[in-house]
């Protein structure tokens, strides 16, 4: 199976001549890779050898049709990189080529293009991340089945479509005989530590921070996805300062509202060195994302970065109670501001996402 994830088509054919209309092109030979290729569809499907079959138009059929529900997972075959695509929302959306590494090319056409539940040509029938000049790995989501193109008025399906090295058009059909098929799309393999982060411009940081035992992770006991996007919580932010800091459990429980929190002793830890403060004098609001301007405030009192100038950085953050940590982290160059290029403004109120607070972690450590 492992040798199978990352294989290419490595095609061995024995092939005629592309099909002139009205007649079959002859099959390539039967279970040339077997078990080197992943069925294209992950999910209750049907499908049989239509491949040269009369189209109109003096054109002829030059794949197999793979009948199944909209948004049925379509997944890559092979390892390959995404080649041309058809992205014209409402138009030909959604349709694309993945060249593979062996010179081999593999077509998924009539991706779905409506939002769910309708027929209205909305939709986006391309997974996140797929793009031309893309690289994806054998069994990765690449889209869902839909009806698009010229496939509006009949079933949803897959046409699938195989070519060699050479351009030529070949019969698919033996070679999704003998492909493997999947229960449910493969995840991918990531670098770093966190499988998730893969497309975001924090991913360094987020390894950094991992690295440097700041973060375990978001999704125990597994903790290979790092949830870059979720906002991160005052709770969460006093785990990871405690990490880092090393601070021991504390005699003392200073809030109220923390009793049940996962964080209940990190929130005390903190609080008990003078770092960690509360959303009111009784509550901490463990819950409750954590705001840049928290955020400023937990670093000065954490790391003790200082604004030796007195410089007033931002335009935004005048007679908030934590203008000056904003400032001594602009001072250090923590923050440069939330918006470039100007960055006259530091969004004081603005909640912090996960992969933001990464990177704010690793300029105040110099990781």
């Amino acid at each position: 199976m492992n040798g199978m994830m990352r294989a290419t088509l490595a095609f061995v054919l024995v092939v005629g001549a592309l099909a002139s209309p009205g007649t079959t092109a002859p099959k390539a030979e039967a279970d040339i890779y077997g078990d080197t290729m992943y069925f294209p569809v992950v999910g209750d499907n049907h499908y049989s050898d239509t491949f040269g079959a009369p189209r109109g138009s003096g054109r002829v059929h030059h794949g197999v049709d793979i009948m199944a529900a909209k948004m049925t997972p379509v997944v890559a075959v092979a390892d390959g990189t995404v080649g041309w695509m058809h992205d014209d929302q409402g138009g030909n959306c959604c349709a694309m080529s993945l060249r593979h590494d062996d010179g081999y090319e593999s077509w998924y056409i009539h991706l779905n293009n409506d939002t769910p539940g309708t027929d209205d040509g909305k939709g986006w029938g391309f997974a996140p991340g797929i793009e031309s000049g893309a690289h994806v790995f054998a069994g990765q989501l690449i889209g869902w089945v839909g009806d698009s193109g010229n496939a509006e008025h009949v079933s949803p399906h897959l046409h699938f479509e195989l070519h060699d090295p050479n351009g030529r058009v070949l019969n698919p059909t033996d070679h999704v005989d003998a492909a493997h098929v999947l229960d449910e799309p493969l995840l991918a393999p990531y670098t770093g530590s966190f499988r998730d982060d893969e497309f975001s411009v924090h991913q360094a940081n987020i390894d950094k921070i991992a690295e440097a035992g700041i973060t375990r992770g978001c999704n125990p006991p597994d903790n290979d996805r790092f949830c870059p996007e979720r906002k991160i919580t005052r709770g969460e932010m006093a785990a990871f300062l405690r990490r880092n800091l090393e601070l021991p459990t504390p005699e003392g429980d200073f809030f109220a509202d923390d009793t049940e929190s996962i964080f209940h002793a990190d929130i005390n830890a903190l609080t008990a060195v003078g770092i960690g403060f509360g959303c009111t004098d009784t509550d901490y609001c463990p819950d409750r994302p954590l705001q840049r301007d928290e955020l400023a405030e937990l670093f000065v009192r954490a790391y003790g970065f200082e604004n030796p100038e007195g410089t007033d950085f931002f335009s935004d953050d005048d007679g908030n109670p934590f203008e000056a940590s904003i400032n001594a982290m602009a001072a250090n160059s923590i923050t440069m501001g939330c918006n470039p290029p100007d960055n006259t403004e530091y969004c004081p109120d603005r909640e912090l996402s996960r992969e933001e607070m990464a990177s704010f972690f690793a300029r105040a450590l110099d990781l």
